[in-house]
């Protein structure tokens, strides 16, 4: 086989000096804001450069490598010049060039670069990411500064394409970034053979069973998933190709053994638990179900499994509120929603203590509220009493609300002589709070 062919059939036009013009505006939008307006606005700016960087993906698409070369090049060097006048405090500016490195690899594999514009470009890409070393943006361009030595014409991986038997150590291969752009470029090219090869020997497995579905040839792709499949959503490609196919009891064989694979399974339990449900597989849907609930506490779930379950649920509901008495979580939402969906107050009481997001305190304290209104008034007063010994004014209406909430409680109970007194202290020694003031004295009502 001869060298690659990664020629273009048309070029578009790129004014690489109207690029770096409209790059250096978007950069320099903030310029006339006080720095702590434009804090706000950094993600936005990186954002409206992102937009440009779409065109660059448009051009590869279309294999217009070069002019995609062309436009990231207008890019990244007006970007690297000015980003740092950003304020990079929440890594939004620096997040930038994490989209910079795979269209630069992608962009260098699609064209039919010599030996010497290879070198050029990785001497560029070099220099740029020396530049940003500086502030902690580490390793953006490998990849591409990889791709851009190799090109197509290495030996090893022409060997590799035609799938010639080799010495197992005479391929030393590539780091996955590069192999997935050669991957995207075989398959827009229709090199599906040599796709199959290149992602066999660089073990991207998902890639290639998927693109053994889509030959049709469904048995060696089963046999191969099994064998060399690793996580839950490997497994899951694989079987959503297979269903999409029509191999319906296949797919679904993949995706249970699928759950027992490593990695995140809630997207593979969730599409188990659907599809098996719709085809009347109700013992795979409930396992499945159960699995994507215990993976993701949500009452979306826990109703899904409810839905499933049918004369199981009884059953099921003490095993499934059991674990989630026992899971514990800096953001109890799901515990949450699920103990108030089930009116045990005792539970959400207990899942969003000691320390909670106000808003979910919030939730159980209006749930509470008749139940448990001692409790609704310790837990008001904590979450109100910070805000004003603290002399946060921005928070004053927040504490006045959690206030309300407490006189409210206090009159359940009957304590409305314990409120009073309690509102008294708290005007006594805030008296020269002059914001805050007023909205107590509106809590005497």
């Amino acid at each position: 086989m001869g060298k690659f062919d990664t020629s273009s059939p048309r070029q578009a036009q790129v004014d690489a000096k109207a690029v770096r013009r409209q790059v250096r505006s978007i950069l320099h939008s903030l310029d006339r804001m006080r720095s702590s307006e434009a804090y706000w606005q950094v993600g936005a700016v990186a954002n409206e450069v992102r937009q440009l960087l779409e065109q660059g993906w448009t051009l590869i698409q279309a294999d217009d490598g070069r002019s995609a070369l062309a436009l990231l090049e207008a890019i990244t060097e007006a970007y690297v010049a000015d980003w740092t006048n950003l304020d990079d405090s929440d890594g939004e500016a620096s997040g930038f060039f994490q989209d910079l490195g795979p269209i630069w690899t992608e962009a260098l594999l699609s064209v039919d670069l010599s030996s010497r514009e290879r070198k050029v470009w990785a001497s560029k890409l070099e220099t740029w990411q020396r530049e940003i070393d500086d502030y902690g943006v580490e390793e953006v361009f490998e990849a591409a500064h990889e791709a851009a030595l190799r090109g197509w014409d290495d030996p090893q991986l022409q060997h590799v394409l035609q799938g010639t038997d080799i010495e197992n150590d005479s391929w030393d291969g590539e780091v996955s970034e590069v192999t997935v752009a050669r991957l995207h470029i075989l398959e827009r090219r229709g090199r599906l053979q040599e796709y199959l090869h290149l992602a066999r020997a660089q073990g991207q497995n998902e890639a290639y069973v998927a693109m053994l579905v889509r030959l049709g040839r469904t048995q060696e792709a089963v046999a191969y998933g099994r064998a060399h499949l690793e996580t839950a959503n490997e497994a899951l490609t694989l079987a959503r190709g297979l269903y999409d196919r029509g191999e319906r009891e296949q797919g679904l064989q993949i995706a249970e053994e699928g759950l027992r694979l490593q990695g995140p399974k809630v997207s593979l339990a969730k599409w188990l638990r659907d599809e098996a449900a719709t085809m009347g597989e109700e013992t795979r849907a409930l396992t499945a179900a159960e699995v994507a609930f215990r993976e993701e506490l949500s009452l979306a779930n826990y109703l899904r499994v409810a839905e499933i379950a049918g004369e199981q649920w009884p059953e099921r509901r003490a095993n499934l509120l059991e674990y989630v008495r026992h899971t514990k979580s800096y953001v109890p939402r799901g515990q949450v929603d699920v103990f108030l969906h089930e009116g045990l107050i005792d539970d959400a009481i207990a899942a969003v203590e000691p320390k909670a997001t106000h808003t979910l305190v919030e939730r159980v304290v209006d749930a509470a509220m008749q139940s448990h209104p001692a409790w609704v008034i310790k837990v008001c007063r904590q979450q109100a009493e910070p805000f004003m010994d603290e002399g946060k004014a921005q928070y004053y209406r927040t504490a006045a609300n959690w206030l309300a909430k407490a006189r409210t409680a206090y009159r359940n109970m009957g304590r409305e002589e314990e409120w009073r007194t309690y509102l008294s202290e708290l005007l006594d020694r805030h008296q020269r709070k002059y914001k805050l003031v007023p909205m107590l004295e509106a809590l005497r009502r």
